[in-house]
């Protein structure tokens, strides 16, 4: 990881409007013009909330830096992982305000950093799990259990690093649901058991008393209960075997050998 700060948000010491400096020197530059009320150290990504200075010099690396001399966690860091689930965070709350929802959002913690976000939205009785950190079997099922007494319907969504779980899931409930970003929104990949994973805008998602409803989800769904039936079809054909040959040549009537006749002369 970097050591360069590289990461701020544009809405006040607690702010959660987390932007990323480009690479590129003059579009560092722009993006200071364009936000003009300046730049912050988050706290709600661990940070000390004090103020952030641009640093856009010919021939160096654009970066943050804190104004004066500040003690803070994430100097000496890029603070990618920090302030991740703060792009999540924003657009997950404004896709759901978009509904008329009013969720509850907190950050779960992972090994560096941020490890997702677990969103409540108790009047459809409904959770969402952003997991961006990398999740072990018995960790997920353990979580998983857990929302799952605390409301109706849970949805997990999996950034890349959250793989693994994804597969878990995937193996369990024939669908699961991959995350990215896209400029400033999200996008859901619905991944089925064939390895196909269509790629939807999170905006044409909707969370319903009925769960969480993505297009291609029940074409997933089926898919599962095809490869399923197959599979039970299969192991009942194998059964019906094996029952046969151990039954062996008893099960068949038994022919007495005819004596030897010889042909008339």
């Amino acid at each position: 990881m970097s050591s360069e700060l590289r990461w701020a948000v544009t809405d006040g010491p607690a702010g959660t409007a987390a932007v990323a400096l480009p690479e590129d020197g003059t579009a560092a530059r722009l993006l200071g013009l364009h936000r003009g009320s300046g730049f912050w150290c988050s706290r709600a990504a661990g940070g000390c909330g004090g103020r952030l200075v641009l640093e856009a010099r010919d021939g160096a690396r654009p970066h943050f830096r804190h104004s004066g001399d500040v003690r803070c966690a994430l100097t000496g860091s890029g603070a990618a992982p920090a302030y991740e689930h703060l792009r999540h965070r924003r657009a997950v709350g404004a896709w759901l305000a978009a509904q008329g929802l009013r969720p509850r959002l907190e950050e779960v913690r992972g090994p560096s950093g941020s490890g997702g976000l677990h969103v409540v939205v108790a009047e459809v009785s409904c959770a969402v799990a952003v997991q961006l950190s990398p999740l072990p079997d018995t960790a997920w099922r353990e979580r998983d259990d857990r929302y799952r007494r605390q409301v109706r319907h849970v949805t997990w969504l999996y950034g890349s690093a959250a793989e693994s779980a994804a597969d878990t899931e995937l193996a369990v409930r024939g669908v699961a649901y991959a995350v990215r970003r896209h400029n400033t929104g999200l996008l859901v990949g619905v991944r089925d058991v064939d390895g196909g994973t269509r790629w939807v805008r999170l905006g044409s998602c909707r969370l319903t008393a009925d769960g969480f409803a993505a297009p291609g989800a029940a074409e997933a769904r089926a898919l599962h209960a095809r490869r399923a039936a197959d599979r039970q079809e299969a192991a009942r054909r194998a059964a019906r075997c094996a029952e046969r040959a151990a039954r062996g040549p008893r099960d068949h009537p038994r022919v007495e050998a005819l004596p030897f006749l010889p042909f008339p002369a």
